[in-house]
């Protein structure tokens, strides 16, 4: 050990590296897959669709290969919570039960430690308030008349905001912190007119919010009853702490049973997740009375395989649905909706029919793009059924595009294509007519043309964007292509070819890597398996994935391009022998082999044969 036997710095550091797991520690943020000897997950440091975030349990160390952040567990929580060094191994000592050195005053730390400090402090003070005998009993009332228990109130930390501007502000709790750092908090607000600060919520039921470590950042209040205030809600305004776009009520309470349950349910308000938690329901959380974004969902999907948004009928309006469409297509991650009958909030539900109910609710919701079609149904169920049906279609035909063309980055490809799937089976349009719509809507390309019509209007001076592609070619991308999308098939097919085999040197490095993840680690997950590519391979990858996709019948496909490498090597064989002859001068007629010419006649006829089994000629990537 570094250090041992003092008591400084030095030896906190090494004491804390050694008590501290990484992989549980990480966990905790980040959803983590065996993979070998390491741990994958999303990044937590940066939006990503597929894993490339690395944790070595053996050396104690993570890395993103996307990012390329990395370090040890004082690094990750420093980059995590954006604290300095000190803070986060004040951290992690306290969670490790390890004393600090006593060097180091309050007036050297952090800004940050400063506002966290402050909150700690106003939150004792708002519990206070809400305990006093006389000051606090009409909140207490209201609260037991809302069918919140004192277990409830505790453990949420509820309080109090006296009816004064500036209670907080003269509390000799918050004495030991100066008015600016009190305002940089939001805790204060600077008067308009004069010296002096005065206290940004007043007369409120008090919610604290807290961040994933369980630490105070924010605070939500909710107006006392008889109060003349028109903000039913207030939250603290964005600080250094705070910034609700990117923070979600409960989340700390809530994480575990998300981890455990893969699903977290979002409702609306503070009152509605104290009241599920109560009831047990307890993977619920509130996104402070804003709507859902995209940082919300990329904070939830770290723990959760499906998001339940609840809705009452009221706010499931066409902007809530239509913003779900649009997060599910953009974010890997399942959107559901539920409503609730009657007008009913969560905790009115829960307190009238009970937590079995509530969780038949969510169990019962339907994903975003059903919910959608279900929704435009019933507005015109009322027209004529072929014209209502006809209405219903276009109207959700523009949803989706709409959803389709807002979204940043654009949708995955292999996300949009099980999308198509979706709703393929909900409007009964076949997956290729719905392609043939969306390329339409989006200005893209028409459906796929015929032979002679790619002849007819080929033109000299308009070469095509890509290049030709080899039967050979065609063969391999459809083999890795379907190789990926169904990885069982790569014990059967490893009898007859290798890595060596794949003649392109781009599908021949994604092979090589494949083949070793299957010897090595097993069958590869395509999303996980895209990560260990560069951009170039990643890119080839998917272009021969959504190839794939649209193959009918896939045996055929792969029996195919199997049979048509079996034939090239007997060409090549032949090749070489011809070569030999003509160098030896034997013109023997036994040794005599097809021509050039017949040869390429070969290699066309394969070509077609291949796209015949694919049911999807491609003639757009062949000259033929």
């Amino acid at each position: 050990m570094i250090g041992s036997g003092t008591s400084d710095g030095t030896d906190t550091k090494a004491r804390v590296l050694q008590s501290t797991d990484i992989v549980e520690l990480i966990g905790r943020t980040v959803r983590l897959k065996r993979s070998g000897k390491d741990f994958v997950g999303l990044c937590p440091f940066h939006q990503e669709k597929t894993p490339s975030f690395h944790v070595s349990p053996s050396r104690q160390f993570f890395h993103c290969y996307g990012c390329k952040k990395g370090g040890n567990v004082i690094d990750f929580v420093m980059q995590r919570d954006r604290v300095e060094f000190i803070d986060a191994l004040r951290l992690l000592a306290e969670q490790a039960g390890i004393p600090m050195p006593a060097a180091g005053q309050k007036s050297n730390a952090s800004e940050r430690q400063v506002l966290l400090d402050a909150h700690s402090s106003a939150c004792a003070l708002f519990e206070k308030l809400l305990s006093h005998p006389q000051l606090g009993k009409p909140a207490r009332d209201y609260l037991a008349q809302r069918g919140f228990t004192s277990e409830s109130t505790k453990r949420f930390q509820l309080g109090l905001a006296s009816d004064s501007w500036d209670a907080l502000v003269t509390s000799p709790l918050m004495k030991k912190f100066a008015p600016a750092q009190l305002a940089l908090a939001g805790l204060v607000k600077p008067r308009e007119r004069g010296d002096g600060y005065y206290d940004t919520f007043r007369n409120r039921l008090i919610f604290p919010i807290r961040d994933e470590s369980g630490r105070i950042i924010a605070f939500g209040g909710r107006v006392m009853p008889g109060s003349e205030d028109p903000a039913k809600y207030l939250n603290s305004p964005e600080t250094p702490l705070f910034s609700k776009s990117r923070c979600v009520f409960g989340l700390d309470l809530a994480r575990q049973r998300i981890v455990e349950t893969r699903t977290v349910a979002v409702v609306e308000g503070y009152t509605d997740v104290v009241m599920a938690h109560q009831f047990g329901a307890s993977n619920v959380v509130s996104p402070l009375g804003t709507a859902l974004t995209e940082q919300h969902v990329t904070l939830l999907r770290r723990f959760a395989d499906r998001i339940v948004l609840l809705f009452d009928p009221d706010s499931a309006g066409e902007s809530a649905v239509n913003r779900a469409v649009e997060i599910f297509l953009s974010q890997p991650v399942e959107i559901a909706i539920a409503s609730l009958p009657d007008g009913q909030d969560p905790d009115e539900f829960l307190l009238a029919n009970g937590l079995e109910a509530f969780n038949k609710v969510l169990a019962d919701a339907a994903d975003a793009l059903s919910f959608k079609w279900r929704q435009l149904s019933r507005r015109f169920e009322s027209a004529n059924a072929v014209t209502g049906r006809q209405q219903a279609l276009d109207e959700y035909m523009r949803t989706l595009s709409q959803a389709r063309s807002s979204t940043a980055g654009g949708v995955d490809p292999l996300r949009w294509g099980a999308a198509l799937l979706r709703v393929s089976r909900l409007t009964g349009i076949p997956k290729e007519e719905l392609n043939q719509r969306f390329r339409i809507k989006s200005g893209k390309r028409g459906p796929r043309k015929t032979a002679a019509q790619v002849s007819a209007a080929a033109k000299p001076t308009m070469p095509s964007p890509l290049p030709p592609m080899t039967a050979r070619q065609k063969a391999e991308g459809f083999m890795l292509g379907l190789l990926l999308l169904e990885p069982a098939r790569w014990d059967d097919v490893q009898q007859h070819i290798a890595p060596a085999d794949f003649m392109d040197d781009q599908l021949r490095a994604v092979a090589d890597l494949f083949w070793r993840h299957q010897r090595d680690e097993g069958q590869p997950e395509l999303n996980e398996f895209l990560s260990l590519l560069d951009e170039a391979a990643r890119s080839v990858a998917l272009e021969w994935v959504r190839e794939a996709q649209e193959v009918e019948d896939a045996a055929a496909v792969m029996e195919g391009g199997l049979q048509y490498l079996r034939d090239e090597r007997h060409r090549e064989e032949g090749r070489k022998l011809t070569a030999h002859l003509q160098r030896t001068g034997d013109s023997s007629e036994s040794s005599v082999v097809k021509p050039p010419s017949e040869m390429l006649l070969d290699d066309l006829e394969a070509m077609r044969q291949l796209q015949d089994n694919a049911r999807r000629p491609d003639l757009k990537r062949v000259a033929l």
